[in-house]
């Protein structure tokens, strides 16, 4: 399923003006199983740690980059989920980002900026982990919302929606 449709409210903040390029794989959330490690607080599931967080973002982003770079995405593709690659050969992959290729967004900056992490959901089971943020980078910001499964010790990914949008201004302090 493809996507263009702006980013809603996330948290206190709005991505307004968002152009999203969303590639979703169909079932992907099916395939998980409930994991049998018990959770030591009832009604929390810890997350991973937050710099492999960031590197997860930052690995994606340089795949992406790299598409758009030289219009192959092969790399992308075949980094990803085994049900990720069956579903989006290279060519559909780069008619997906034309938009973010004619904008010429430069994801290179998004290897030395932290991402903002705006929500980190882990499934129940532990297999599929959501990231949701933005890269605030000038003169636009990058948005990323990435679903990665986990596979053996690796987390590989199942779905990705990146564009970019002017930064926000915070709002005045009271």
């Amino acid at each position: 399923m493809i996507c263009a449709t702006p980013l809603s409210e996330t948290g206190p903040r709005a991505l307004s003006r968002v152009l999203v390029l969303s590639l979703a794989l169909i079932g992907a959330g099916a395939q998980a199983q409930e994991a049998s490690t018990p959770v030591t607080e009832p009604d929390t599931v810890p997350l991973i740690e937050p710099s492999y967080a960031t590197a997860l973002i930052r690995d994606v982003l340089a795949a992406v980059n790299h598409g758009n770079c030289t219009g192959n995405y092969t790399v992308l593709r075949d980094h990803a989920a085994p049900d990720f690659a069956l579903a989006n050969d290279p060519t559909r992959l780069a008619g997906l980002f034309t938009t973010l290729r004619t904008e010429r967004l430069d994801l290179l900056q998004a290897m030395v900026v932290d991402p903002v992490i705006l929500q980190g959901d882990l499934s129940p089971s532990g297999q599929e982990l959501r990231l949701t943020g933005y890269v605030p980078l000038q003169p636009r910001h990058v948005s990323f919302d990435l679903v990665f499964g986990q596979e053996g010790r690796r987390w590989l990914l199942l779905g990705i929606s990146v564009g970019a949008f002017d930064p926000i201004e915070p709002p005045p302090a009271e």
